[in-house]
């Protein structure tokens, strides 16, 4: 497959996953908190952060910082920037997703740009970010029915899976933190509704609860390692690696047992790392630096990729062709030879 049709797929689903992520933590802090009387410190800033925006100019108010990750197209982390960006990869590649994928990728992208979606925006802003979140589920469940589950298909699960772990790992780093660091939420209502906010940030609020039945003694231990470990959680760090390193084997046509390339060796590493690491052991030696780092190799394993299946240059693809036309030539020479 060609590189840059791998690519856009990659992006498309990175940009898609993106979106949806930034509405689903814009929707938990506008309704989850709206009975607490809570600092900014603790309430917006942690979601410029966990955008990887460190220089805000704008004023730090709520409705400044909704608006700038929800509307502005300068910001790269902003909805409409990332759904302007996931369409564009989209219709680079159209003959090879599907039309209805397509059709649907497009309408929501012109919807952004309508007054429709900015009047659900000031009337209901539930509503629009729960829409924005079933822009993602309707493409990527479209996709599921109508592509053609090759390549293509596997660099689309590649890239959800792998925007998808950082994002975890990015949300509960700075949420645990912001938790853990300030002693006079300890054993508050506001502490647990800090931790269903970090739950729900990930959809894990259903599922967390459907496991552990009973309130748990160490409530911000138990969702740290439900959203690290699960493995049946599909947002958990552990369950969406796991998916990377699938996709990433599915790809190269190596079983899962035999890493070679430097995609696969990454992801080998960090889940044997974290196959043999407990909750406890992270919280003891340090979970932001813990979080940190698998953000950290989330960014190695792009770049990987990227050098992998990505970074061909002219000579690159000269180079290809001429070995494969020496590999057809050579082929042709020895059916004649047997013949």
């Amino acid at each position: 497959m060609m590189s840059r049709v791998a690519e856009h797929c990659f992006w498309l689903a990175r940009y898609l996953e993106r979106a949806e992520n930034t509405a689903r933590v814009l929707e938990v802090n506008q309704t989850l908190l709206l009975d607490f009387d809570v600092p900014f410190e603790q309430q917006w800033k942690p979601l410029l952060i966990i955008s990887g925006i460190h220089d805000f100019k704008g004023p730090f108010d709520a409705e400044t910082i909704q608006n700038s990750l929800t509307w502005d197209r300068e910001n790269g982390a902003s909805i409409v920037s990332s759904i302007g960006h996931a369409r564009e990869n989209a219709r680079i590649i159209r003959e090879v997703i599907s039309a209805d994928m397509w059709e649907r990728m497009n309408y929501y992208y012109l919807w952004m740009q309508s007054a429709g979606a900015r009047d659900l925006y000031d009337n209901n802003r539930a509503d629009f970010y729960n829409q924005i979140k079933r822009i993602n589920q309707l493409v990527d469940g479209i996709g599921e029915g109508t592509m053609l589950h090759g390549e293509p298909w596997d660099f689309f699960k590649l890239g959800k899976f792998l925007e998808r772990a950082s994002q975890t790992a990015r949300i509960l780093d700075v949420k645990y933190h912001l938790v853990q660091s300030n002693p006079k939420l300890a054993a508050t209502d506001l502490e647990n509704a800090h931790w269903t906010a970090i739950l729900k940030s990930c959809s894990g609020y259903e599922p967390f609860h459907k496991q552990r039945q009973s309130l748990e003694p160490r409530l911000g231990v138990a969702v740290a390692e439900f959203l690290i470990f699960d493995p049946i959680f599909p947002r958990s760090i552990v369950f969406c690696l796991e998916m990377c390193r699938e996709k990433a084997h599915a790809i190269s046509g190596r079983p899962i047992d035999q890493a070679k390339n430097e995609i696969e060796l990454i992801l080998q590493a960090l889940l044997g790392q974290m196959e043999a690491t407990t909750v406890d052991d992270m919280v003891h030696s340090d979970l932001h630096e813990g979080l940190t780092a698998i953000v950290n190799r989330t960014h190695e394993i792009g770049a990987a990729i990227f050098q992998t299946y990505f970074d061909f240059k002219p000579e690159d693809v000269t180079q290809h062709q001429s070995q494969s036309a020496n590999g057809q030539t050579q082929s042709q020479t020895m059916t004649k030879t047997e013949a």
